[in-house]
């Protein structure tokens, strides 16, 4: 007797942390192991930001034939996100098939880092960090002073373009004029 069989490499799928609207994909294999052809009715995706890709079912998968699913996870929101993926066949072993979905999706951030000013004759007690939606003039403080020449912003949010400018504070709390604009376009 012939005995459709369909194996799939992955029991889980992992993708863990996702920046916000930066979508990650991964494969996964299906693979026709039984003595006769295996058809494969349907793949679907379940959970906040999962999808499937990669083929119009049905489809027929010939003894040894495979066919790579693309399975994304896109987050939309911040935060641990589980999900399902349904594989349905007419397979003898296993016939709907669940693997696992997992992933996190984080904040986009921006990393600044700068070099003290040189040649200078006040001693730097910190600096100050400040923001502005791109094009304008109205900055804010987002850091307040601190002797690292390190920040980062946590709290821009996708599709936002954001300027930068760093001032010297020194001992007396004076600050210096403003640093070269740094412009940071969030995806």
């Amino acid at each position: 007797t012939s005995t459709p069989t369909l194996t799939i490499n992955a029991t889980s799928v992992s993708f863990g942390s996702v920046v916000l609207n930066s979508p990650v994909t991964q494969p996964v294999t299906l693979t026709s192991t039984g003595a006769s052809a295996v058809t494969v009715s349907s793949a679907a995706a379940t959970g906040v930001g999962f999808s499937v890709s990669g083929a119009t079912f049905p489809v027929t998968l010939n003894q040894g034939q495979t066919l790579t699913l693309s399975v994304q996870f896109d987050p939309t929101a911040t935060g641990s996100v589980t999900g399902q993926l349904t594989i349905k066949s007419n397979s003898s072993v296993n016939p709907t098939a669940t693997i696992g979905l997992a992933g996190s999706g984080i904040p986009h951030e921006v990393d600044l880092n700068w070099n003290p000013p040189s040649g200078n004759s006040v001693t730097i007690a910190g600096y100050n960090v400040y923001r502005a939606p791109s094009g304008t003039t109205s900055y804010q403080l987002v850091a307040p002073s601190d002797a690292q020449t390190t920040y980062t912003d946590t709290t821009v949010q996708s599709g936002q373009s954001y300027d930068y400018v760093v001032k010297t504070v020194d001992t007396a709390g004076v600050e210096s004029a403003p640093s070269n604009i740094t412009s940071v376009s969030i995806p």
